[in-house]
């Protein structure tokens, strides 16, 4: 992982993940009902459901950098029209295109990544990568939480499009993935493997609470806890920058030698018990409670990329990656429209508990899952 690309992935967490957390509470502010905003995010999720596979296969065929400024300057349009207009008929456009942009910036990035990690020291590259990226994503919430503050959403989004056009032209610079003329047969050899097709399922299950978290959590901290803008912000960047040493921790137990087994099944647990205590009215332990859950979910992210890095040939991985992204996708969808009506009919509450449950059924697929790495293992020596 070179340093320029390192700065450009960190710098794109940074300001995509400083944007998102508030988009539902500066919607309602411009007088969108609840309606209106639930169609804005559904453009976007199914932007995901339609453009992942194709992104990722266009990062196979062409040079993912050129994908990846197709993706940012998409996104930049969206923020401009958010920034300019409150008409809700061209936000919808609009969060459609940056939908398109923020799926093709995301796998991009990841792509770069799988294509120019050497065959040595992978669980390392992962390990630098995946840490980095979430302590960026952290330090974003972070900092955008302080100073909307002090300035309105709509100027902070022109200063984001500024850092998103800076980090356009330093792509250029990205050095080059390779190309390849591939038919579909190459993809289904490997995905028809029994040890990918368990891994995908775990995968499946686990994220199927991101749509709890989409629907239910920002409305939880508001309407239960009381947080202001700072507030949520703090809560959730802090949590979220403290995954840069989770991840570090998992990698590290996996190098030396613990059964992956213990690593996921610890993870997945996890991140069910901490989104269970955040369930709590006290800040204090609420937060303890998103500490916990961030922490598995850390080892759950080192798990899913190091799996693609170990699972895929480099010339499929693209489009593979995206699959495994795409899947990532339809369960937050999945979730999404089940958990968004449980929410408002039931409370914020009923999701998060109902989702947990799907977390833990994971743990059913751990057992077969490790006796197809133990044949895979064996196979190759």
């Amino acid at each position: 992982m070179t340093k320029l690309f390192n700065i450009l992935q960190s710098a794109y967490r940074f300001t995509h993940n400083s944007i998102v957390f508030f988009l539902a509470i500066y919607l309602a502010q411009i007088g969108l009902s609840g309606t209106q905003i639930g169609m804005i995010f559904a453009a976007r999720t199914i932007t995901s459901l339609l453009f992942t596979l194709p992104s990722g296969l266009g990062n196979d065929r062409f040079q993912s950098k050129t994908i990846l400024q197709v993706g940012l300057i998409l996104t930049i349009i969206n923020y401009l029209v958010l920034a300019k207009t409150q008409s809700f008929p061209l936000l919808l456009i609009a969060f459609f295109i940056g939908g398109i942009g923020m799926n093709m910036s995301g796998i991009s990035l990841d792509s770069i990544f799988y294509k120019t990690t050497g065959e040595k020291n992978k669980l390392k590259s992962v390990k630098e990568y995946v840490s980095t990226f979430l302590l960026f994503c952290g330090l974003g919430v972070l900092f955008s939480g302080n100073i909307l503050a002090y300035i309105d959403f709509p100027k902070y989004l022109l200063i984001c499009c500024g850092i998103l056009t800076l980090i356009t032209f330093g792509s250029i610079f990205l050095q080059k993935t390779g190309k390849f003329t591939l038919e579909i047969d190459d993809y289904k050899k490997d995905i028809s493997q029994p040890l990918v097709l368990i891994f995908m399922g775990i995968i499946f299950l686990f994220a199927i609470h991101m749509g709890a978290e989409l629907t239910s959590y920002s409305p939880f901290l508001k309407e239960t806890l009381h947080l202001s803008l700072r507030q949520i912000g703090f809560y959730i960047g802090t949590a979220t920058s403290l995954m840069f040493i989770w991840t570090k921790l998992a990698a590290k137990a996996i190098e030396k030698g613990i059964n992956i087994k213990k690593i996921v099944a610890t993870s997945l647990i996890l991140s069910t018990v901490g989104f269970l205590i955040m369930l709590t009215p006290i800040i204090w332990v609420s937060f303890t409670g998103r500490i916990i859950h961030e922490a598995g979910d850390a080892g759950m992210f080192v798990f899913i990329y190091a799996g693609v890095s170990k699972f895929f040939e480099q010339k499929t991985i693209g489009g593979l990656s995206s699959l495994i992204q795409l899947i990532q996708a339809t369960a937050i969808f999945a979730g999404s429209l089940a958990f968004g009506p449980l929410g408002s009919k039931f409370g914020h509450q009923v999701p998060i508990v109902i989702s947990s449950i799907t977390t833990l059924l994971a743990l059913f697929l751990l057992e077969a899952y490790e006796k197809q790495y133990k044949k895979r293992k064996e196979s190759s020596t």
